[in-house]
């Protein structure tokens, strides 16, 4: 009946599908697996009274001074309810009561049910009640959401069933600033979370039935139509599930966390053994180590440190003066905010390029010299570890020939001491 998303800054792709732009082909825009019939696309419009660009009422909202919005990449700033039109409603027998039947339900959790629903007919509606669904729809969510928050509200009738995408913005009051600014007028803030939580995810359904049949003919729009068994409950109820279902998850979450750690302790515990039971003479082994390893260091430090030392140059050394410190500056605060456009390339502004470029051209060379002598060190570090490991193993083989060796010496001068007795 009625499905949420939530988008980031920068996510603009349902703007399109909703204004029913092209691409680059002159394919309509779809949003998911949509199939948009082009003849029926006229019929098309937006129930939003204020119309305009909807980035524009997005960006001017998010640009009051009243209204806090964080500027992390990652702030759901707009949320889409898609509402559609309904298609079935629960049979009734000759004295008007719902018929109900056995249904499988498929929880998210993979686990299976069985669950008592209304038995479902499919309905039609003429073209006056479809408008009349839809502006009751609107009507419903510019009032919970606020109509000075929506950005469009466009309806869809060129898709497989009619449908509205109501595209708001998540605003709710900032408590916390309000209580420390009586002073003040009140401020409010861009905050999904808050808005849309769980609750109202499972309270929407019912409270639409509500006003569905208070502003229509009772029943004439069937949004609790058996599709959503569960969602006519009261809020103590829901928060109640919520909470059990989110301590349920946090139990497992721990079990699942506690056998990892059990398998780490057993699986390093056989690496130990495992290690233990390969060395025949630890202690040489170590002197060996830590002998070719100071040389090596030494070897290091005379040659390597100082070519480390001389591409580990400042800003000043790239030619950069004081000047140049705004451009760089506008650059880094550039890369925070990219822009990805309809074809899903990310696009990054550069301020004042021509001072900008020069200067990232050669902290660019220096850093790819840097990555490659890190490379070519990394590399001799390898190589020396295997070096040490072959020169350890042939150390600790000639020791297990000279022990095999001595004993091998033993054996007559014991076997004449057994003679001599």
């Amino acid at each position: 009946m009625a499905n949420f998303e939530k988008f980031t800054r920068g996510d603009y792709g349902l703007f399109a599908h909703c204004e029913r732009k092209k691409d680059e082909n002159g394919q309509y825009i779809t949003f998911g697996n949509q199939r948009i019939d082009p003849t029926r696309t006229h019929l098309n419009y937006n129930m939003c009274p204020e119309g305009g660009e909807q980035r524009d009422r997005l960006e001017a909202r998010l640009s009051d001074p009243n209204v806090k919005c964080m500027s992390r990449a990652d702030v759901v700033v707009y949320g889409s309810w898609c509402v559609t039109l309904p298609t079935h409603a629960p049979m009734e027998d000759e004295n008007g009561n719902i018929i109900y039947e056995e249904k499988e339900v498929h929880h998210r959790d993979g686990t299976v049910t069985t669950e008592t629903a209304p038995k479902l007919k499919e309905i039609t509606y003429t073209d006056e009640q479809i408008k009349q669904f839809f502006e009751l729809s609107y009507e419903f969510l510019s009032e919970r959401y606020g109509e000075q928050n929506v950005i469009s509200a466009y309806v869809h009738m060129d898709e497989t069933t009619p449908h509205m995408h109501f595209l708001f913005i998540p605003i709710v009051d900032d408590k916390k600033w309000n209580e420390k600014h009586p002073d003040k007028e009140p401020r409010v803030k861009v905050c999904a979370k808050e808005l849309m939580n769980m609750t109202e995810m499972n309270v929407f359904h019912r409270v639409l039935q509500e006003y569905m049949d208070q502003h229509s003919q009772k029943g004439l729009f069937p949004v609790l139509n058996g599709t959503t068994i569960g969602g006519n409950r009261t809020i103590a109820e829901l928060k109640a599930k919520s909470a059990l279902e989110e301590a349920i998850d946090a139990t497992k979450h721990a079990e699942e966390i506690k056998e990892a750690a059990n398998q780490s302790v057993i699986d390093a515990n056989e690496q130990v053994r495992q290690v233990q039971s390969k060395i025949v003479n630890i202690q040489e082994a170590k002197l060996i180590a830590e002998e070719d390893t100071e040389k090596w260091l030494e070897e290091l430090e005379k040659k390597e440190l100082p070519v480390m030392k001389e591409l580990k140059d400042g800003l000043t050394d790239l030619g950069v003066d004081k000047s140049d410190y705004e451009s760089i500056t506008g650059f880094a605060k550039a890369l925070e905010h990219p822009v990805k456009s309809s074809n899903g390339k990310v696009y990054v502004e550069i301020p004042n390029p021509e001072k900008t470029l020069p200067v990232l051209k050669k902290v660019m060379k220096r850093l790819t010299s840097v990555i490659e002598k890190t490379k070519d060190i990394a590399r001799k570090i390898a190589g020396h570890v295997e070096q040490t490991r072959v020169s350890i193993r042939a150390k600790l083989a000639e020791a297990q020939e000279e022990a095999r060796r001595q004993n091998e010496e033993r054996k007559p001068v014991q076997k004449k001491n057994d003679i001599t007795r």
